[in-house]
């Protein structure tokens, strides 16, 4: 115990730990390139994990967004969108967790991003092992067979105290 101007101030009892907070902002796996079934469509998807005075949550962006036409690239627009959704999970010290963005999200630019819940597992710094598996519909061509499948994809993402 310590005294300071009348006021009693106690220390942790052994054992007892609190957890450290984490700096708000994005962390984030690397940024992975896919292309769709014959190469007629391409997309660059990255989780994250995003800390913050509103809550802690899953965050997947999708960039670059297009589709191959005559012989160029284009990117997604509101005419010719990209439908995507990305699914996985969230793991660190025994505590895991799943998350989902919308299923579709419709994007309608190259660049667009979706969340995906609040696991509970998202709550302190340290490694966390994250799994993704994403899957595009267009921009464009709309038939299965040029949609894209990453596959589970998994990460490791480190959030500093």
């Amino acid at each position: 115990m310590l005294a300071l101007s009348g006021a009693t101030l106690a220390t942790p009892a052994a054992g007892q730990q609190r957890a450290a907070a984490v700096p708000a902002g994005d962390y984030c796996g690397p940024n992975q390139s896919f292309y769709g079934g014959g190469q007629y469509t391409y997309a660059e998807a990255q989780v994250c994990l995003r800390f913050g005075s509103s809550g802690n949550r899953v965050i997947v962006n999708n960039r670059n967004a297009q589709y191959l036409w005559g012989g160029a690239w284009y990117v997604a627009t509101s005419n010719y969108p990209a439908k995507w959704y990305a699914s996985g999970s969230v793991s660190i010290g025994g505590q895991s967790g799943n998350y989902a963005t919308p299923n579709p999200v419709t994007q309608g630019s190259a660049n667009g991003s979706a969340g995906g819940g609040s696991p509970a597992a998202l709550s302190a710094c340290g490694t966390y092992n994250v799994t993704m598996t994403f899957h595009q519909n267009g921009p464009y061509w709309t038939d299965s067979g040029q949609d894209i499948d990453s596959g589970q994809q998994s990460y490791q993402i480190s959030v500093p105290c």
